[in-house]
């Protein structure tokens, strides 16, 4: 979780201890915890590992979906890259604010998809309502290839 740092949605909180002091202390009232039990959060935070996804009922079109998600046309790379799948910045995907790229890691077990909710499914995130081709360019793909990109987007 660490290597996904800044945070919050518009990262805007560098790491976990201004995270804590901005959002857990001044908007929500609570008590400091102290530094110690902050570097004990965080050790227990990057030791949970992402929900594992399930087997995919088909391995070809999690193969055909990894290749769209890697075409530059399509650009889910661009913003989703590394071993975290995040570039770690901001950016505006269709909702007029620059928001915090998230990890795609363990993303299947994590709806309702989208900064806003606005994906029921991970199919619904490529309905233009969503985000549209502000978050990557998927209009121009076939019915089959988007059923494809959330098979592979369903896997890691």
């Amino acid at each position: 979780m660490l290597k996904t740092a800044p945070f919050h949605w518009s990262g805007d909180q560098r790491d976990l201890t201004h995270l804590m002091k901005e959002v857990f202390v001044s908007r929500m009232g609570g008590s400091w915890p102290g530094n110690w039990n902050i570097g004990l959060l965080e050790r227990f935070l990057d030791s949970v590992p992402a929900l594992p996804a399930s087997p995919p009922d088909d391995l070809a079109a999690v193969r055909r979906g990894e290749a769209l998600f890697h075409e530059p046309q399509v650009g889910c790379a661009t913003c989703h890259e590394g071993p975290m799948l995040t570039n770690n910045l901001n950016e505006d995907v269709g909702f007029g604010e620059a928001l915090q790229v998230p990890s795609l890691l363990g993303l299947s077990a994590r709806a309702p998809f989208m900064h806003d909710g606005c994906a029921k499914t991970l199919r619904d995130r490529f309905d233009p309502a969503c985000g549209g081709d502000r978050h990557g360019d998927v209009s121009a793909l076939a019915p089959a290839e988007l059923d494809d990109l959330v098979a592979y987007l369903e896997s890691p």
